[in-house]
């Protein structure tokens, strides 16, 4: 079987101004249905991708971040993109392509709750965490999600519930494995000099993993970092406006 690259297209073809934005592990493209149909009443085209190993398509050579990233290369190779936006390991693929992004022209760089180390320890825990979950919660309905997820719209859990459903069986753990040690940081050294970036990351109070994700770049003082008060790991489905308001801010128009 071919694997044949399948993306999501918000706005109209002839835009001037372009975003692309990339999915997490076991999502789709259509995760950012609501950040990109804003974008797209802002004059953008928004391309999103599906990637390798998800929705229906088949997985790549390995399971590398990097693999899953030179998969897109052709799309800054065909065009040039003002936003950039990642969710979650989606952000790790951004960092993976940002060695490829122009030099000199400015590119608005985000990042959505992305864990960019990862401990074998925090590894383990994660999918001690999914493996609860599923026991807990198996097959979660549309309903379910939104009980579950009170700032979500129909929408949300439709395209969720989906996700999950056409989600391969080992595709969490083929990527933990595929990508060990988890470490991404180092990549940011590749951000060039025109481009900002931004890392959004969810609530501590209310997600195990934010303090965390917030230590790993405390360092890094050239990364904007922005904690989203009253979130969950689905920013994009929450608070949509925070991350094209973050997007925009280093746009100049």
């Amino acid at each position: 079987m071919t694997t044949i690259p399948s993306a999501s297209q918000w706005g109209s073809p002839t835009a001037s101004k372009r975003a692309l934005l990339i999915h997490g592990l076991n999502s789709s493209s259509l995760t950012f249905h609501r950040v990109a149909s804003m974008l797209a009443a802002k004059g953008y085209l928004v391309v999103a991708p599906n990637l390798l190993g998800h929705v229906l398509r088949m997985p790549g050579v390995d399971f590398k971040v990097q693999t899953l990233a030179d998969d897109l290369l052709h799309y800054l190779q065909a065009a040039e993109y003002d936003i950039i936006i990642g969710h979650s390991m989606g952000g790790a693929v951004v960092l993976s392509l940002l060695k490829y992004l122009p030099k000199t022209r400015p590119t608005s760089v985000v990042l959505i709750d992305t864990s960019v180390e990862l401990t074998a320890d925090q590894i383990a825990a994660r999918r001690a965490r999914a493996s609860k979950d599923a026991r807990v919660h198996p097959n979660l309905t549309i309903e379910d999600h939104l009980a579950l997820n009170p700032l979500w719209t129909r929408e949300d859990a439709i395209w969720r519930s989906l996700e999950i459903q056409i989600t391969r069986v080992n595709n969490q753990g083929d990527h933990y494995n595929g990508n060990v040690p988890w470490s991404f940081s180092h990549l940011f050294a590749d951000r060039p000099a025109a481009a900002t970036l931004t890392i959004l990351i969810a609530d501590p109070q209310s997600n195990a993993y934010g303090a965390s994700k917030l230590e790993n770049i405390a360092k890094f003082k050239d990364i904007r970092a922005v904690i989203v008060p009253n979130t969950s790991h689905w920013i994009q489905h929450e608070f949509p406006e925070v991350i094209v308001e973050e997007a925009l801010r280093n746009i100049k128009e």
